[in-house]
């Protein structure tokens, strides 16, 4: 299957909120197009589609920051998705492949992601293994404050 990865437009949208109902997000095309336009306005972000025979089979966000205690930037995995159909095909490798390159464009330092210690995601920590990824949990802590809306 012939896979090419290229940055995603608004006329994926309709799509996208496809996949991302599939990683347990659901949300509706409009969401996700005002969402891509924030990414159209982020300099060191991007969201990636891959398409096989005219269809986005898959989506990969990233956003780049600078770091203060060291020089040089973190490129940080936001979303990842393969259409549930399409998975085993190399479709994460080439979205992942393209997240990396982006990450060296900056000149990052690491890329880093953080997935649900569910079981329903043991298949996607295979993956990042897979790829060189190993769980920093036993280097630092990870904490999260939700904030009222």
């Amino acid at each position: 299957m012939a896979i090419l990865v290229r940055q995603a437009a608004a006329a994926d949208c309709e799509r996208l909120a496809e996949l991302l109902g599939q990683l347990g997000y659901p949300t509706d095309e409009a969401s996700v197009a005002e969402r891509l336009d924030y990414f159209g306005d982020e300099p060191a972000a991007a969201v990636f589609v891959a398409v096989s025979d005219g269809v986005v089979v898959g989506v990969a966000a990233v956003h780049v920051s600078p770091l203060l205690e060291v020089s040089g930037h973190f490129a940080r995995l936001i979303a990842l998705v393969v259409d549930e159909n399409a998975r085993g095909g190399g479709i994460g490798r080439a979205l992942m492949a393209a997240v990396e390159a982006y990450a060296r464009a900056f000149r990052c330092l690491f890329v880093e992601v953080t997935s649900g210690r569910r079981p329903e995601r043991e298949a996607a920590h295979r993956f990042y293994r897979g790829l060189g990824f190993k769980d920093a949990n036993d280097e630092s802590f990870r904490f999260k404050k939700r904030l009222p809306q």
